[in-house]
């Protein structure tokens, strides 16, 4: 430039002042554009932080869980109540991935999938997600996440809001739980649940009521749906209670015939009860059950029942059943005939003291008369212990015997036995032996005396015939002379028997040898041995065999079944005499021949007075009393006499005693003489 340029008034130097004033003018516009947007901006940042600090409070003091992630997915902040709900702090899970630290193996994959595919693509999520605690304690979310982006829609990052809803997720697993259960249940059980809209008219039915009708799930049904499966005659009944909806209904519960879908018919238990609000009656909800198979079974147990008790009837015998309490079951026609004072009474329900009472009170026990209350006692007991028979007689005459039962599962079974005819031909049976007893002991003393006579008169003119050598005389006084002892034979056999049926004196038994008693015994019999030339095997025992005893009349029994097995024993043959002594069950002596034996049929018989064996009934002797009077002396011993057959031919003969009691000293104790019906007795004592 010039010198002349820059010289005063130069057109340059204006040109340029100009300029710079004119640059200086845009520079102040600019600047103050500057300056206001400056201040535009700094005011539009003061807003922007105020209100993140808003937003900073409430995500802090908000209850839901709040996660901001950057476009990575790492964790940038989490607010408290994110670190109340998973356990873990801001400083902890900076830089993480949300779901490797929350998720957990118990997360549903599928759930897990949706929430990636809704990332990755940028997109909103909203779902449940089954997330783990520091401590390992599950629980379960509802996440909600959304994209944070800028200015230019550019991707920032995520907010994630987490609320905990594992109280809720519980309730509604509860609650499918318990619905699977209901559906379950009424699916093994057959029973259908239905519920009546009282203001609509709206029907519900339970999966199970439509299996049971047959019908399609899910299909619309109304109270004509369910009035049609009804079968006529019950329509009615099943209308009126759908119907009902006053406050003061009352619950039904009917059991109907109903019919299926396809036609076939079945029996339904329905129950229902009716619901109310303040207005009144809003919905009845019931259920309903096939029971045609109970009412099949309940229409069998009828039938049964009906049988037994038409059984029980027919049965000649008074049958009687209690139950556990003590209380009248049933019982049949014959045993309300024989307590007809009480048959009143006789009603299910009543207790047995019940009835014994009443009974009392009208006389029916005749035996109780006097002593009320204690027969009253003897009677509970005897039948609360079901023991043994009892004999009870009636008001009216007749005699019962009772026999009581107690049952498994505590129930007693009695039956009455009218042995009145037993009782009354017993007592006859009785008199009539007392009375012959006494006729043949009078009888038997009466004829004593003139044979006693004609005894001794035929002996004396027997010996003074032969002083004389009247041989004839003699030989008929010698007949006289046996015809006499015969008769006395016979006549002492009957006062044996009268003596012994007729408990005329006593045994006193005392510790007796059994060996000793016999080898005393077998000298009488040699002379009996000696005429038909038998032998006696007497196999003895070899250490002291002791029974309790009666020396006299337990050889008088011996003496009789040796002189029998004598008698019809083959001559020439040989006897054999045995003792077997067992400490445990006693002693049996046996006397075994090898005669023409007996009969199979006659071996209890023969022990009956005047009874001989149809073998040996030929007129050899013997009056049949002998064995009778062995068996009731056997019997006065606690004993038992029988026979046997041995397979090789003849008979034997076995007298059993029971074990003797230890001890140095005789024993004395003294028996009366049984009966012929008492002597029956002693048989359950020995071995068989």
């Amino acid at each position: 430039m010039a010198p002349q340029d820059l010289a005063p008034g130069s057109p340059w130097l204006s040109t340029a002042a100009l300029l710079l004033a004119m640059g200086l003018a845009v520079a102040t516009a600019l600047l103050g554009v500057a300056w206001r947007r400056g201040q535009q901006s700094q005011q539009a940042l003061q807003a922007r932080t105020e209100e993140l600090e808003r937003l900073a409070l409430v995500a802090q003091r908000t209850s839901d869980a709040m996660v901001v992630s950057d476009v990575q997915r790492r964790i940038v902040w989490v607010n408290a109540a994110f670190e109340r709900l998973s356990g873990w702090t801001l400083e902890e899970v900076r830089g993480q991935s949300p779901g490797a630290l929350l998720q957990c193996e118990a997360t549903d994959p599928s759930a897990i999938a949706r929430l990636r595919e809704a990332l990755n693509a940028e997109l909103p999520f909203c779902g449940d997600i089954l997330n783990r605690t520091r401590a390992g304690r599950e629980y379960w979310i509802e996440l909600r996440v959304q994209p944070m982006r800028n200015g230019h829609g550019e991707l920032t990052g995520f907010m994630a809001t987490q609320t905990d809803v594992t109280e809720r997720r519980l309730a509604q697993d509860g609650l499918h739980s318990r619905e699977a259960f209901l559906r379950k249940a009424g699916r093994i059980s057959g029973v259908g649940g239905f519920a009546l809209n009282l203001r609509s008219g709206a029907l519900e039915w339970t999966e199970q009521t439509y299996l049971l009708f047959g019908r399609e799930r899910g299909t619309a049904v109304s109270v004509l749906d369910m009035l049609a499966h009804c079968q006529r005659r019950d329509r009615d009944s099943l209308l009126a209670c759908l119907t009902r909806s006053d406050s003061h209904a009352l619950d039904w519960d009917m059991e109907l015939a109903m019919t299926r879908q396809d036609g076939k018919a079945f029996w339904a238990s329905v129950t229902a009860e009716i619901e109310f609000d303040d207005s009144g009656a809003v919905r009845i909800a019931g259920a309903i059950q096939d029971i045609t198979r109970q009412r099949s079974m309940q229409a069998e147990v009828r039938r049964s029942a009906d049988l037994l008790r038409g059984a029980l009837d027919a049965i000649d015998e008074a049958f009687v059943i209690y139950d556990a309490d003590d209380r009248l079951v049933l019982c049949n026609q014959k045993y309300l005939n024989l307590y007809d004072r009480s048959r009143d009474m006789l009603l299910p329900g009543i207790s047995f003291e019940e009835i014994l009472r009443f009974g009392l009170s009208r006389g029916q026990y005749p035996e109780a008369v006097g002593r009320e209350e204690e027969w009253l006692a003897e009677q509970l007991v005897t039948h609360r212990s079901s023991s043994g028979p009892v004999v009870q007689r009636l008001s009216s005459g007749r005699v019962l015997r009772i026999i009581e039962r107690a049952t498994a599962d505590g129930h007693r079974v009695g039956f009455r036995v009218d042995i009145t005819e037993l009782v009354e031909a017993t007592e006859a049976a009785r008199r009539a032996d007392k009375a012959k007893g006494e006729f043949i002991a009078t009888i038997s003393h009466e004829l004593r005396t003139p044979l006693q006579s004609i005894i001794g008169f035929s002996e004396l003119g027997g010996h003074f015939a032969g002083m004389q050598g009247a041989e004839q005389l003699q030989q008929m006084f010698t007949s006289v002379h046996s015809g006499g002892q015969r008769m006395l034979t016979l006549v002492n056999g009957l006062l044996d028997v009268s003596k012994i049926d007729g408990r005329v004196g006593t045994l006193a038994l005392e510790r007796q040898e059994l060996c000793t008693l016999v080898d005393e015994l077998l000298p009488e019999m040699s002379p009996l041995l000696d005429a038909r030339h038998l032998k006696l095997q007497w196999r003895r025992s070899h250490s002291p065999a002791w029974a309790l005893a009666h020396s006299f009349r337990l050889q008088q029994v011996l003496r009789n079944v040796l002189a029998n097995a004598i008698r019809f024993a083959p001559e020439g043959s040989a006897l054999e005499l045995s003792l077997r002594d067992d400490a445990d069950t006693g002693l049996t002596l046996s006397v075994r021949d090898h005669g023409p034996g007996i009969p199979p049929d006659e071996l209890e018989t023969i022990f009956e007075p005047f009874v001989q064996s149809s073998r040996t009934a030929d007129g050899s002797g013997g009056t049949g009393l002998g064995l009778a009077i062995c068996r009731r002396i056997i019997a006065c011993h606690g004993g038992r006499i029988w026979a046997t057959l041995p397979h090789d031919g003849g008979s034997c003969f076995h007298v059993w005693l029971p074990p003797c009691p230890a001890g140095d000293g005789p024993s004395t104790p003294v028996l009366p003489m049984p009966s012929a019906a008492q002597g029956s007795a002693a048989e359950h004592l020995s071995p068989a």
